[in-house]
């Protein structure tokens, strides 16, 4: 059989493998651009029959997303509020939602922060991290991971 792909948009079928024989194909997605795609398998019978007798079928799976950038953390300055510091920034991702956000204070132990409305389920998440005034003068490191399990990370010093 032939594996070919097509990004959702384009006509041309560009070829992935010909020739295969075995049952499970592994493609390597980071070699294409993010964005949804789909698969066409074309399979022959023409190895094992006369070249008049021959018979060729196809079959086009579901479109599919491929996802390998890491989302994107985008921290503001941290502003003061009272006695503690209050660390504001946003998660996006153009192509899955926004799945996990942690933070740890000098590479520390990473501690789970909830989008600012509970459910970390969109493509576009604002956060709040509210530090003691004990914390100020220390790294807070930020990681995001999106659907795909793509991870990101940022780095911003809370000043004293």
């Amino acid at each position: 059989y032939d594996a070919a792909y097509r990004r959702e948009g384009e006509i041309e079928w560009r070829p992935l493998r010909r020739g295969l024989w075995d049952p499970i194909f592994v493609w390597d997605t980071t070699s294409v651009p993010d964005g949804t795609y789909v698969v066409k398998i074309t399979a022959s019978d023409a190895p094992s029959n006369s070249p008049g007798t021959a018979l060729t079928g196809e079959m086009e799976s579901v479109s599919f997303e491929i996802d390998n950038s890491p989302p994107d953390i985008d921290i503001d300055p941290s502003a003061v509020k009272a006695a503690s510091r209050t660390l504001t920034f946003r998660v996006r991702d153009d192509h899955s939602p926004i799945l996990r956000v942690e933070y740890s204070l000098d590479a520390s132990r990473w501690r789970v922060v909830y989008p600012k409305d509970g459910i970390p389920d969109s493509r576009r998440e604002e956060f709040e991290i509210a530090l003691d005034a004990s914390e100020t003068g220390r790294n807070v490191i930020i990681r995001a991971t999106d659907a795909m399990n793509n991870v990101a990370t940022a780095v911003s010093e809370v000043r004293k």
